[in-house]
């Protein structure tokens, strides 16, 4: 991944955990709460796919610049928010959520904010008849966020990242064409999610969109 992609990102995020996508700030006892102090580090929890998961992706450089805070980490190449990936269960969020959110809380121990970095494999060309239904497995993800961390008495910070833009076509392998079209779609629903969900919100598609090509070397990553 290329680093200056990396670093833009990790600045969305961390700026996002003090600010929403439309500007206001968190509720004093939001920030309380994500506010990182060396009496208290935050514990969080990171969702995402082949963007989060490379050696040098966005999670890797989130750890190197909060490196008093504990993150746990699982995001997995392919990985979608909840359709079955080449036909592999293992690479839907939403069926894996509750046993992601377990072993999140057996490392942590509590979970103060939730990341979730995920859209770019819903938008494949496989799922274009589907892509109706991601917005809404979306809010379903959330739900079950919130369900699972209810039961350990938490109520975590969930932050959604939308998805980086794609390359356009002459970009992009077979499996991608037209995703530009179909994520940016996906980039205003997800949007429409997090305020619905009152939850936290980082539109990286459009900061990253004008420059998006000098950042990329296969339209995706």
């Amino acid at each position: 991944m290329n680093p200056i992609f990396t670093r833009l990102l990790i600045f969305f995020i961390l700026t996002g955990l003090s600010l929403n996508t439309y500007g206001r700030t968190l509720p004093e006892a939001e920030q309380n709460k994500t506010k990182h102090t060396k009496d208290r580090p935050l514990k969080i929890l990171t969702l995402g796919d082949s963007n989060g998961a490379l050696p040098y992706g966005w999670v890797h450089q989130l750890k190197m610049i909060m490196p008093g805070d504990s993150i746990f980490n699982i995001s997995i190449s392919g990985n979608t928010i909840g359709f079955n990936n080449l036909g592999r269960t293992s690479l839907n969020t939403l069926s894996n959520i509750g046993t992601y959110m377990g072993k999140a809380h057996n490392q942590l121990g509590k979970i103060d904010a939730v990341i979730i970095m995920l859209g770019t494999n819903d938008c494949k060309a496989v799922f274009k008849d589907s892509l109706s239904f991601v917005p809404g497995n979306m809010r379903k993800l959330i739900v079950e966020i919130k369900n699972a961390a209810r039961l350990h008495r938490g109520k975590p910070v969930i932050l959604i990242v939308t998805p980086p833009p794609f390359g356009s076509d002459d970009m992009l392998e077979e499996k991608y064409k037209g995703g530009l079209e179909r994520i940016a779609w996906l980039n205003k629903e997800l949007l429409k999610v997090a305020d619905a969900e009152k939850t936290y919100s980082i539109n990286s598609f459009n900061i990253l969109l004008p420059v998006f090509r000098n950042l990329t070397t296969d339209g995706v990553h």
